[in-house]
């Protein structure tokens, strides 16, 4: 049977090769940053990476090269409007294109909901959510003159579930990433360009052995790992999640398999939320 929408139908793109395309990872010095870097460069993505850590810098640059992978690097604070503007400028200048922004860089500074600061909110906004969304924004602009591209953004189970978060702030911040994908895949549809964002739950990273360390041992007096095991416990699956979970379904997004997939969030948790 034929179609009665066939004179608009197109071609679906199909395949997880990346090849020919430049991708961005934003805080890809460490953790699911790294592992993401590394598994777009596998796809065959060129790929450009910013921290705010020299050495992690080089030494992920350095893996990368060695491999065979085309890699660039870059100090750039994700924070920042400016800095946002200034990469996208760079990454192009460097690759003459941009296909995909992987918004991975955040933090948290983890306090009570009596106790959080001013300071720590507004710090947490500016890194977690106000950079994200300049960031978005600088790349659909160069995007949009593409023609095409995706962005993929890092929020978080906090984000969805907020009772289990160590930080209100942080919570907030990722929440609003989750309901801004939808808005940027809404109006960025009609160029082409796919939003999505991946919430991870509990990673075997820099960033939770961090909280391990503030919370568990210093605050609670345990042992080290201990605070991280016991968050860790009730995931269905029975393992803590390792970076390349997320890295896994961040490549699938960014692929052509993911093209007819906008404004969603792929939870990758092993169960501990569920929606």
């Amino acid at each position: 049977m034929i179609s009665p929408l066939q004179d608009i139908n197109r071609s679906v793109p199909t395949g997880r090769s990346l090849k020919g395309k430049v991708a961005v990872v934003t805080g890809g010095g460490q953790g699911n940053g790294k592992a993401i870097a590394k598994r777009l460069a596998a796809e065959g993505a060129s790929v450009f990476v910013t921290d705010i850590q020299m050495g992690l810098l080089q030494s992920v640059e350095s893996e990368l090269k060695s491999t065979g992978s085309t890699v660039s690097s870059g100090i750039y604070d994700a924070s920042k409007a400016a800095e946002a503007q200034r990469l996208v400028m760079d990454v192009v200048d460097t690759f003459s294109r941009l296909d995909i922004m992987v918004n991975n860089a955040g933090a948290i500074k983890p306090q009570p909901f009596l106790e959080v600061t001013e300071e720590v909110w507004d710090w947490s906004m500016d890194l977690n959510l106000k950079g994200v969304y300049f960031h978005m924004q600088e790349a659909a602009k160069f995007m949009i003159k593409q023609g095409s591209g995706t962005i993929i953004n890092i929020a978080s189970v906090a984000g969805i579930a907020g009772g289990m978060t160590l930080s209100p702030p942080y919570a907030a911040s990722k929440a609003a990433i989750i309901n801004l994908t939808k808005v940027a895949a809404a109006k960025m549809a009609e160029h082409g360009i796919t939003v999505n964002s991946v919430a991870p739950g509990i990673v075997d990273t820099a960033f939770n052995w961090t909280i391990d360390s503030e919370i568990g041992v210093d605050q609670l007096n345990m042992k080290p790992g201990e605070q991280l095991a016991e968050r860790a416990a009730p995931v269905p699956l029975g393992r803590i999640s390792q970076p390349e979970d997320v890295s896994n379904v961040v490549a699938f997004l960014a692929s052509p398999d993911a093209s007819y997939i906008t404004g969603e969030t792929i939870v990758v948790s092993g169960g501990l939320v569920m929606r």
